[in-house]
């Protein structure tokens, strides 16, 4: 299954919007506020159950619409879908029910932004629970949870050299899942699980942890890849495979979300290589996971004169944005006014003024403070002490 193009009209801040997807990754990005989670709402909402919907009518509509359209396999032939949703309802407060496409539902996973694991004691573990249809549906619109990871994981754990306890799909994810303890970090390795309590031991170069004691990043990115592989074995129990030839949709609002920019590019080349017929869709702020995009994976948002949100033309060449420093992204992506600081700014915007006039006092004094302000590496030191030269004499 495969979303081909969404239209969007007065929903959120969203005028108009007309966007295609890629059967692989797809990377939405732009400056705040322009739409990027609402986009990955009105994807969701289309396969809800039951659940009240996020999505809000623009103010200036008097009833917004999307219209999605859907790609899958049927009876060994490539379909298409079309789905049109109305939304008619302004006032936060109220909810407007709807069912989506819920027998589609299971092969769409989304995550959103909170995606924290704390400790959870198990005093015991329980058996796989059962994703019936509307559960399915609900999550479209909730999320994907972090409460039964470890119950998941322990259980594969308990039962993995136990014949005939797991089907060899099941197996095989347990394996894949122990691989993915070292998949960013090649210094952490998962351990054991202690017998009595439960517990996920790691085993790291400062010694043996408990898996939830290490960083907000590092647990984000288990986070995903763990709540893949789980919800693809509860959602196919009748039918198992291996989350490796998961074909459906993953929606992860805020991807660099906790990461530090090492650990973004490496999370997007893990997840392309785990879950290589995946369709993915996510957002970003990070120029960091911009940079190691191939051109057909971004999908850059702008915003006009009129506050209009619209596909952003980034001429881009065969090599994407790998060749822009990060400050390019920021500026000419994110819409950021300016990289550096208003300091920075002011001193060098007087620096300038006094060359211009001729001030020496003024020109040595801003010099000065430049020098302090930038890094010891910045070309632009060698280029400030060249101007300044002649009035130091």
């Amino acid at each position: 299954m495969k979303i081909e193009s969404l239209v969007v009209n007065g929903i959120g801040g969203i005028h108009h919007l007309e966007l295609s997807f890629g059967d692989g990754l797809n990377v939405i990005c732009g400056a705040n506020g322009i739409g990027k989670t609402t986009i990955l709402d009105i994807i969701s909402d289309a396969f809800s159950s039951n659940i009240s919907s996020k999505l809000k009518r623009n103010a200036l509509y008097e009833v917004g619409k999307y219209n999605i359209q859907l790609s899958l396999i049927e009876d060994g032939k490539r379909v298409i879908k079309n789905k049109e949703e109305k939304v008619e309802k302004f006032q936060p407060s109220t909810d407007t029910y709807r069912g989506g496409w819920q027998k589609y539902s299971k092969d769409l996973l989304y995550f959103g932004i909170n995606r924290n694991i704390d400790y959870i004691k198990l005093n015991s573990v329980t058996s796989d629970p059962e994703r019936q249809e509307y559960v399915v549906g609900q999550m479209a619109v909730n999320g994907i949870q972090a409460n039964d990871i470890k119950n998941w994981f322990v259980n594969r754990y308990l039962f993995v050299d136990k014949k005939d306890s797991l089907s060899q799909e099941q197996i095989e994810n347990y394996r894949l899942a122990e691989k993915t303890f070292s998949v960013l970090d090649d210094t952490v390795n998962f351990k054991t699980v202690i017998a009595r309590t439960y517990d996920i031991m790691l085993n790291t170069l400062k010694g043996d942890i408990y898996f939830e004691y290490l960083s907000s990043g590092y647990k984000s990115c288990i986070y995903i890849i763990f709540g893949i592989i789980k919800e693809i074995e509860y959602r196919t129990s009748e039918n198992p495979i291996q989350a490796s030839q998961f074909d459906g949709v993953v929606l992860i609002d805020e991807i660099d979300l906790h990461l530090h920019p090492t650990w973004q590019a490496g999370l997007i080349k893990a997840l392309k290589t785990i879950f290589p017929y995946a369709q993915f869709i996510l957002t970003t702020h990070s120029p960091s996971i911009l940079q190691t995009l191939e051109k057909d994976e971004i999908i850059a948002l702008g915003c006009d004169e009129e506050g209009n949100t619209h596909l952003k033309e980034l001429n881009l060449g065969k090599y994407g944005l790998q060749g822009w420093t990060l400050e390019e992204i920021l500026k000419y992506v994110m819409e950021m006014p300016a990289t550096t600081s208003r300091l920075y700014q002011e001193t060098l915007a007087k620096f300038d003024e006094a060359m211009n006039n001729e001030d020496r006092d003024t020109i040595l004094q801003q010099y000065e403070l430049l020098k302090e302000m930038l890094h010891p590496e910045n070309p632009l030191r060698k280029l400030l002490a060249i101007q300044v030269a002649e009035w130091e004499e």
